[in-house]
């Protein structure tokens, strides 16, 4: 079974119910996410005054990996910024896929600007729409 490192934009489509969402239910077992993207969900729903709770659900009730951000894949995010950066993504974002790269992962996403790293970051990014 491969690995596949799911994003905050991902876990958001499933949590609202949002086109692609169910993708993110349908692979689950081999799924994981940092701690970093985690934050940046339950961020979206505080400023998008969201209940926090249908978030706590989603991670209780799904059992998804979560990893946290250690020192390694924080060195790899901040190599990835000058081709991120570029593209208007996120440390989040970046978090996301220096752990992909950290573990020979796919990587699931909602975020359409990954379509501009795609081909510069040798990893399989999936965009849910």
């Amino acid at each position: 079974m491969s690995t596949i490192v799911i994003d905050a934009s991902a876990i958001l489509a499933a949590i609202l119910g949002e086109a692609g969402g169910d993708a993110v239910f349908d692979l689950l077992d081999e799924a994981i996410v940092d701690t970093v993207n985690v934050a940046e969900v339950y961020t979206y729903a505080v400023l998008n005054e969201l209940p926090t709770e249908a978030i706590d659900a989603f991670f209780a009730d799904t059992g998804i990996a979560v990893v946290s951000f250690d020192p390694v894949q924080a060195v790899t995010a901040g190599q990835l910024a000058s081709i991120t950066r570029k593209a208007g993504l996120s440390l989040g974002d970046r978090s996301c896929l220096a752990l992909a790269k950290l573990r020979h992962a796919g990587v699931l996403s909602a975020n359409r600007l990954w379509q501009r790293v795609a081909g510069t970051t040798g990893l399989t990014i999936t965009l849910l729409r």
